[in-house]
């Protein structure tokens, strides 16, 4: 039975289509691991879409040191979102929202284009779904309202961006 459920995740892992070695895996992500279960309904989820399939071929194409590069940049926005949540920062003042800016952009720059309605679907995936949040913080990293938190930051950098509804009356 073990090695059934070993050859299964070895597949699931494959169709994410990142291609490294188990301990490169482990080298480059470190506490960050994909929940196969989440990522085969992601992609049973976003599978018509032209965002879904973009992420995906560029996440195959990504090499070791891409890698490492978007983990390292990862990391770095990870301590300054938890250092915001952690001092106070209100959800929708300057600090957060340039945090959720930051966090779109890396989508952008290593995944696919993502305008501020695509990440603020990818915010809502946060708070719905521990599995998806867990991409961004660790568990073990985790606080209580943290997701929310981030969500809310993204919606007031996407009403910033949209220069019309304000934050508040998104949450309505």
């Amino acid at each position: 039975l073990r090695l059934a459920e070993v050859a299964e995740r070895a597949i699931e892992v494959q169709r994410t289509g990142v291609s490294l070695t188990p301990q490169e895996r482990f080298e480059v992500f470190g506490e960050i691991t994909f929940d196969l279960s989440y990522a085969t309904e992601a992609e049973l989820k976003w599978a018509d879409s032209e965002g879904q399939r973009e992420s995906m071929a560029r996440a195959a194409a990504h090499t070791k040191e891409d890698w490492r590069l978007l983990m390292g940049e990862a990391s770095a926005w990870r301590a300054e979102l938890l250092a915001a949540f952690d001092e106070g920062e209100p959800s929708d003042g300057e600090r957060a929202m340039d945090l959720a800016e930051e966090h779109r952009l890396h989508i952008s720059r290593w995944f696919t284009s993502c305008p501020p309605d695509m990440h603020l679907r990818i915010a809502d995936d946060f708070v719905a779904d521990p599995r998806a949040f867990a991409l961004v913080v660790p568990p073990s990293r985790q606080r209580p309202g943290l997701a929310a938190y981030l969500r809310r930051a993204v919606r007031a950098n996407a009403s910033r961006h949209a220069g019309s509804r304000t934050a508040s009356e998104e949450d309505r």
